[in-house]
């Protein structure tokens, strides 16, 4: 793009020279008298038509520089430097200036690369007329009396002009040559923008390949890795299956295997009894030999077997071993049962039995498998339905226990147990509404049993019905009154419900029963503190540290009733025995800081607020403490970072913000004074100037 840089360059002249013209037929301006005071460095213009003087402390100082103010010297008749008054250009007239020289050298250099700069220069050199001509047209320049002067730039231009002027071919070569050339240059562009085009296109193209690429093969191992899961979820049942299988063939392995042993022993038991009878067996052998008298039809029909004998059979080994199994012989009565399953597999009540065996001889996954068999037999089984259950819940099976109590249910003498042990169970599902519907299903059976009575305050309890819980302890004391368990729940109870005084009372009735039990003395101990009867707090603290002493949250509790009698030495007694014990006690470590500090041992309280935030970093109530002690010994850099540490931990508490901002402002007093006393003595020169003025 040469040829436009040349035209553009053209124009710029052109209108250069205008300019200069019309700058040069401007007159001079009038110079400027000596009187007039230099304008300072600092400032760029001043108004002297309406000035005041400035206020300030001393007079400023006028500074000239030679650079923004240049000045001939000349020798006063004094003998001392004048800067004598010249023409002066303003910063924006020299600014202008400086510009027009510059851009000025920017053209000439750029027309003199052209190659038509360099053709008329070949052509001033070698032909002596037009070294003539381009004397003419070239005025003498450096002259002060013109006004106004050509530089090289205008003398190009002019000289273009004429060429233009006297050779019109050439000048519509010229813009024909410019033009060809924007064209090609614009086509050039677009052909490059096109390939580039052509290139996003082709890799789009293979982008969208590579992406139906990759899909194609993330469906593929879908497809695979689902095909896989289905196949392990088949193989997982397959072995499930054959895992049940392998325990029931097991389980009937050992049977056999003990029956056969049983079989042995009895046989080997009778063999040796035959040896011990071979002389009564030889003289028998003699009696045979006489002649028999002959038997009549009936004695013969007596004699032969009896084809379906074998249940009867089967039934007299399941009644002998319940009489083992009663007993307590356990290993007997096994052997009975499992005779009688050998002689006839389909008898419900030889595995009930069984299962009972198994279970007192621990073997629990085996009886379970026998209540199974028992139950596959006779689906209305309840007493192995109902024993099944017990087993599972045993197992902590709970939810299967449940199902199977349902099931017992159905039978009208289970149906009171088998509701009080749903109950029970749902309880420990923590499905405490469904629990106490449970326990109102078995006290609509039988509404005399206490513990369902018990049990039931104990689950409205956990729904915190308090009201009604206690009118469920109500009815379990009025039907056994002797038991501490419930009259200690019934005071918790009450403490929920804040009567203070009626908790206190059943904790006593418990007490009367069984004095020994620490959790009672506990707990009354801390009604007490809430009644703010804090001496009969300790009492009975100290009454349950006597039942147990390696408790350390009695403790705990009993330096707080301390604490509330301003005890505070005994307070803080109390909290090391609990920190003795479990020395990862928060509350101990912070309670015996807030002691410590109300007897201004700050030191050992800020130890002690340490020691609880090591344990509970976040602990809102710790980092306050601490800021506070800490201010207490006007360690008030320590005591803001800990006030910001609890602030950043509850920012809505007005109190961390409150006491921070009082440090804030005594280190902002301190600060100002100290640094107003210390200007004092560095500066009292400047003091007493501004007195002066």
């Amino acid at each position: 793009m040469r040829v436009s840089n040349v035209a553009l360059l053209t124009l710029a002249a052109l209108a250069s020279q205008n300019l200069t013209t019309h700058t040069n037929a401007v007159p001079a301006a009038h110079p400027v008298s000596g009187e007039t005071p230099l304008a300072s460095n600092f400032v760029d213009a001043i108004d002297t038509t309406a000035s005041r003087p400035a206020q300030s402390m001393s007079a400023p100082e006028t500074i000239a520089h030679e650079q923004f103010s240049p000045r001939i010297a000349v020798k006063s008749p004094a003998g001392l430097l004048v800067a004598t008054a010249g023409p002066q250009l303003s910063a924006a007239e020299k600014s202008k200036a400086n510009t027009a020289a510059a851009s000025g050298d920017e053209l000439t250099k750029s027309l003199q690369e052209t190659w038509l700069a360099k053709l008329i220069e070949t052509g001033v050199e070698s032909n002596p007329q037009v070294r003539e001509a381009f004397d003419v047209l070239s005025p003498i320049t450096g002259s002060a009396e013109s006004g106004y002067s050509f530089n090289n730039t205008i003398i190009l231009l002019n000289i273009l002009l004429i060429l233009g002027t006297v050779f019109p071919p050439v000048t519509l070569a010229f813009f024909w040559l410019m033009r060809r050339l924007v064209v090609k240059q614009l086509v050039a562009d677009a052909n490059k923008r096109l390939q580039g085009i052509g290139v996003l296109e082709s890799e789009l193209i293979n982008s969208s390949q590579l992406t139906q690429k990759l899909r194609d093969e993330l469906e593929a191992q879908m497809s695979a890795a689902k095909q896989s899961i289905e196949f392990l979820t088949r193989e997982t049942e397959i072995s499930k299956s054959s895992v049940e299988q392998i325990e029931t063939l097991k389980s009937q392995f050992l049977m056999h295997l003990q029956v056969l042993l049983t079989e042995v022993y009895e046989k080997k038991s009778q063999i040796v009894q035959e040896i011990s009878q071979v002389p009564a067996v030889v003289a028998k052998e003699a009696v045979k030999e006489a002649p028999q008298p002959n038997l009549n039809d009936s004695q013969t029909s007596q004699a032969a077997p009896v084809g379906d004998g074998g249940n009867l059979i089967a039934d007299d080994y399941i009644k002998q071993g319940e009489g083992l199994y009663f007993q307590g012989n356990y290993d007997e009565a096994v052997v009975c049962f499992e005779k009688a399953i050998l002689m006839n597999n389909n008898l419900d009540e030889a595995w009930y039995w069984r299962g009972n065996v198994l279970i007192k001889m621990q073997r629990q996954e085996e009886a379970l498998a026998c209540y199974d068999q028992a139950i596959s037999i006779k689906s209305d089984h309840c007493e192995a339905w109902y024993n099944k259950a017990n087993l599972l819940a045993k197992l902590h099976k709970y939810e299967e226990a449940i199902a199977s109590y349902e099931r017992a249910s159905l039978s009208e003498s289970k149906k009171y147990a088998c509701w009080h042990s749903i109950a029970a169970l749902l309880g420990k599902l923590q499905h405490y509404e469904e629990a106490i519907a449970s326990y109102d299903r078995a006290l609509a059976i039988k509404a005399t049993d206490s513990e369902i009575w018990h049990n039931r305050g104990a689950m409205l309890g956990k729904v915190q019905q308090y009201a009604q819980a206690v009118d469920s302890y109500d009815r379990a004391v009025a039907l056994n009154p002797k038991r501490y368990e419930t009259w200690y729940n019934r005071g918790n109870m009450l403490w929920k419900l804040l009567r203070y005084s009626d908790a206190i009372d059943s904790y006593d009735r418990a007490l009367g029963i069984r004095a020994d039990k620490y959790e009672v003395w506990y707990n009354k101990g801390a009604v007490f503190g809430k009644m703010q009867r804090y001496e009969d707090a300790i009492a009975c603290y100290d009454k349950a540290i006597a039942i147990k002493p390696q408790d350390f949250e009695v403790w705990h509790n009993r330096g707080a009733a301390f604490d509330k009698l301003s005890q505070h030495l005994s307070a803080i007694a109390s909290y090391e025995s609990a920190i003795t014990l479990n020395s990862e006690c928060y509350e101990a470590w912070f309670a015996k800081g807030e002691s410590l500090a109300k007897i201004h041992r700050h030191e050992e309280a800020i130890a002690a607020y340490e020691k609880a935030i090591a344990i509970e970093p976040d602990s809102y109530d710790a980092w306050h403490h601490l800021g506070t002690a800490l201010s207490e010994l006007k360690r008030y850099e320590e005591a803001m970072a800990a006030y910001d540490r609890a602030i950043a931990i509850k920012p809505e508490n007005a109190e961390a913000w409150r006491n921070r901002g009082a440090i804030v402002s005594k280190l902002k007093q301190d600060t100002e004074g100290f640094a107003a006393g210390e200007k004092e003595i560095q500066n009292p020169s400047q003091s007493d100037e501004y007195s002066d003025s």
